[in-house]
């Protein structure tokens, strides 16, 4: 999962002898260009069955197109695909560098990989781009896949990289992980995109679709250092919601706005509430804070672990257990 992906940053370099350099890679329309050759020859499955898959083709409005290539990203078998397309990464890179462990641990190499996304970690810029660059270009060149030239770049730790949404970056060599700025400013054009949309819509209605994409999104990050970003989230929430309530009473003053659409729970005076008829009462519904989300470090799952087989039967147990009480083992605030 994701979390896993972004835990294993951390672990990779947080420490003070971390490697320093990373490579971004990005592979320019993954899922659209996988070989169909090399999935057939290489994918440990029955071969008729892959080849009806692949070659299934999609209908868009009525019309049937054919898949020459690739496999259509959200597709059931995609994900699959994907890792099994791109397993044998690690050892590609690790052998660029030579034949042992003692020259992967001495260059520093790691590779980390969720889905198509993946970053390599190296002690140097100079073998990030000369041995493992190539390598890695050579690697997905076999299964029909290319790098973006514009979007593969090699960066300092102190600059900070982007992955999977979230900005990993040393700071006076302590390692912070945040919510990347793409990643707020695209969640707030959304909620904007919501309210824009939603001018003469009931508070209500405007609230459900809001908390689904505020809650979402909260969630997504609630593993790394995201306090203050949430804070500032629902700070420029508010704003555009206190326009949206004034623009529908132009007639009216701001006391009797506020009256009408905020409300006072707790140690919180704006809450942007209405009341939701249901049956044949109501319930209040209230706008989702993203500040109310804990902020809580995300436990890596053990590699060697499987839910298909017994012996590990308690442990999933002991994750699921923890988990709906938030207090996986080791588990500690982060903010």
């Amino acid at each position: 999962m994701q979390g896993d992906a972004i835990e294993q940053c951390f672990i990779t370099l947080a420490k003070r002898a971390s490697p320093e350099w990373i490579l971004e890679g990005d592979i320019r329309g993954c899922f659209d260009n996988f070989s169909h050759a090399w999935l057939l020859e290489n994918m440990p499955m029955d071969k008729s069955i892959l080849r009806r898959w692949l070659q299934a083709g999609y209908i868009d409005e009525g019309a049937l197109f054919a898949t020459r290539a690739g496999s259509p990203q959200g597709g059931v078998i995609s994900p699959v695909i994907a890792n099994m397309t791109l397993d044998g990464l690690e050892a590609a890179v690790y052998a660029s560098v030579g034949p042992t462990e003692h020259a992967r641990r001495k260059s520093k190499l790691n590779v980390i990989r969720y889905a198509d996304d993946f970053v390599v970690t190296g002690i140097s810029k100079e073998i990030l781009a000369h041995k493992v660059l190539p390598a890695v270009r050579q690697f997905m060149a076999i299964r029909g896949l290319e790098l973006s030239e514009e979007k593969t770049r090699i960066t300092h730790i102190a600059e900070g990289v982007d992955f999977l949404g979230q900005t990993v970056r040393k700071y006076s060599g302590k390692l912070l992980i945040t919510p990347a700025a793409k990643s707020v400013k695209a969640l707030l054009g959304k909620v904007r995109e919501i309210v824009k949309g939603n001018l003469s819509a009931t508070q209500a209605a405007l609230i459900q679709q809001l908390n689904l994409v505020i809650r979402g999104w909260a969630m997504y990050h609630r593993h790394v250092v995201a306090k203050a970003n949430f804070s500032s989230i629902d700070s420029q929430i508010w704003r555009l919601l206190w326009k949206w309530a004034v623009r529908r009473h132009p007639m009216k003053g701001a006391k009797w706005v506020r009256k009408k659409y905020f409300c006072v729970e707790g140690n919180r005076t704006w809450v942007f509430a209405a009341e939701n008829p249901v049956g044949s009462s109501t319930s209040r519904l209230r706008l989702f804070c993203a500040a109310t989300i804990s902020i809580v470090r995300h436990v890596k799952i053990r590699g060697p672990a499987n839910p298909f087989d017994p012996a590990w039967t308690s442990y999933f147990t002991q994750r699921r257990t923890a988990k709906d009480t938030n207090c996986l083992p080791g588990a500690t605030a982060w903010c």
